[in-house]
């Protein structure tokens, strides 16, 4: 198989001769490269039965999020909290996409256009909770940003998972539309663009985006308050999906985009003479059914190297977000409220949450190979030695 790992390792040195990394990628590629490879640490496991002696030594990962072979225990544990943490209620899937438009600034300017889409996204759901036309209440939701589309293109988005319950005067309701739609798609995309427009400008009145290369024909007053405008008559796309009956299967759906990265290792066919391809779905071709058809594209190395350097995100930057009663300092009395409401069904719908809980549990155990009790993990090995 042909990992990503392979690809940066063969060719980061060719990339750098035309290019310059800034130390977050030089630090991201570096872990990459050496994760699961002879120059990390080891880790000795050992039996959690006291009448077993027997142990084991694997190579310790990067843990950096931008791989894609260390983060299938990062998602099924936040899978499992969020099983545990929030009720199990039906739940609407919304996507919001930023305009190719904004690509360049957000590229520049990443930490800042990211949290402003966030900060946009949020508020249009709040402000149309609280609508007394769409509900006139609150309602629970999580955002995931994603940077990436299926050709590794920059192609920033955000997918929101949103109960289709709410509070309103301090007691438990159900959506009023909740069977079909969460709130007009339309009506959410043009008040996303207004919000988002707002805030971009307020930023830059601040002196606070930066205009390198190209951008530099928006910097003045005069071409970006044109650039809004054009801005403001893009139509903004969103998306809304009607819930899915059991909340673990949206959440499990939800869960394989929380810790993805711009291209898992088995879509890759081939890494040979500066050539990378690999598989992808273009959902713009879809068969007689309905379904995306799979195709293959073939990159320069470089140019591969150049579309997976763009999904990698700022120091410290939370690309999954909690909002409306499910935030940290709601969320606490708003399950409360929607526990006791639920009483009389919550103990069927808690028994369908604990099936999956239990399969993940089974899942993040490593068992022994002699007992089939636990390995815990005792002792780090670094390349110097003991940890």
């Amino acid at each position: 198989m042909v990992r990503v790992s392979d690809i940066l390792s063969g060719s980061i040195g060719k990339y750098l001769q035309t290019h310059k990394l800034s130390y977050k990628q030089l630090r991201v590629v570096n872990k990459i490269i050496n994760c699961f490879s002879e120059n990390s640490s080891q880790i000795i496991f050992e039996c959690s039965n006291p009448d077993c002696d027997y142990s084991e030594i694997k190579k310790q990962p990067c843990r950096d999020r931008h791989c894609n072979r260390c983060n299938n225990n990062k998602k099924l544990k936040w899978l499992k909290r969020i099983l545990e943490d929030y009720p199990p209620l039906p739940y609407y899937h919304i996507v919001f996409t930023m305009p190719s438009e904004l690509h360049n600034l957000a590229i520049c300017n990443p930490k800042l256009l990211y949290d402003i889409f966030f900060k946009s996204s949020f508020d249009v759901l709040n402000t149309f909770a609280k609508d007394p036309k769409y509900f006139g209440g609150e309602i629970g939701f999580i955002g995931l940003l994603h940077t990436w589309g299926q050709k590794m293109n920059y192609h920033p988005h955000i997918h929101f998972i949103v109960s289709d319950v709410g509070i309103k005067d301090g007691i438990y309701k159900k959506l009023p539309y909740y069977k079909d739609f969460i709130f007009p798609v339309k009506a959410m995309s043009k008040v996303i663009m207004g919000k988002f427009i707002d805030a971009l400008k307020k930023k830059y009145i601040k002196g606070e985006l930066r205009f390198p290369g190209i951008l530099e024909s928006i910097s003045t007053e005069e071409s970006f308050n044109n650039f809004l405008y054009l801005l403001s008559r893009k139509e903004w796309v969103s998306y809304s999906k009607k819930p899915f009956a059991q909340s673990g299967k949206v959440l499990e759906y939800i869960s394989r985009y929380t810790h993805k990265v711009a291209i898992s290792n088995h879509r890759i066919i081939s890494y040979s003479n500066g050539k990378v391809s690999f598989e992808y779905y273009d959902y713009k071709d879809k068969n007689s059914k309905g379904v995306p058809i799979k195709k293959t594209l073939s990159l320069t190395d470089k140019e591969f190297i150049r579309r997976f350097l763009l999904h990698i995100l700022p120091n410290g930057f939370r690309k999954i977000r909690y909002g409306g009663i499910f935030s940290s300092n709601r969320k606490a009395d708003a399950i409360k409220i929607i526990s006791d409401a639920l009483e009389s069904e919550l103990s069927e719908l808690m028994e369908k949450s604990s099936e999956i809980i239990n399969k993940i549990e089974k899942q993040l155990k490593i068992l022994c190979r002699k007992c089939s009790g636990d390995l815990l993990p005792k002792k780090i090995v670094s390349l110097s030695g003991y940890q």
